[in-house]
């Protein structure tokens, strides 16, 4: 009995220990509007990794014109270089019948998505990433707030 206790609290410990997050973060948007102009900038420190996982977290509404989101991002080192840059595709909205995807209930929702894997961060070093969305609108209604999450 005596083991099978131990057994359980280290695997809890490992489970615990395993799954949290390195850095995470949102930017919440004042009247749930993101303007073209304005970069979401997520600073943080790499610590003792070399592998990192980048989920981006984002928070919306019914108020949101669009099925899908586009957002460009871009990885920048502590000499201003930049690592990685890309644009994602976060589908938001059903494309056929128009329901919301991700988690939510009512008129609020959120989705997660895993935006990309790197393997070349320097340890103990200092990033920014960078998030502007890449709509042809100058404004985006409905945005609540978005996130950022830094695994292993």
């Amino acid at each position: 009995m005596k083991r099978i206790i131990i057994l359980s609290i280290l695997l809890s410990v490992l489970f615990y220990g395993c799954n949290q997050p390195k850095y995470s973060n949102y930017y919440s948007f004042d009247d749930q509007i993101w303007f073209q102009d304005t970069s979401i900038v997520f600073d943080f420190n790499s610590d003792n990794s070399t592998k990192l996982n980048f989920e981006i977290n984002l928070s919306y509404d019914n108020n949101y014109p669009f099925q899908n989101l586009y957002t460009t991002y871009s990885l920048i080192d502590s000499e201003k270089n930049v690592i990685n840059s890309d644009m994602i595709e976060l589908q938001l909205f059903e494309k056929k019948y128009g329901y919301p995807l991700g988690s939510g209930v009512f008129n609020s929702f959120i989705i997660d998505s895993t935006f990309l894997k790197t393997q070349n961060i320097l340890k103990n070093e200092d990033y920014k990433l960078l998030i502007k969305h890449s709509m042809r609108s100058e404004s985006l209604k409905g945005i609540k707030k978005l996130g950022l999450t830094i695994t292993d």
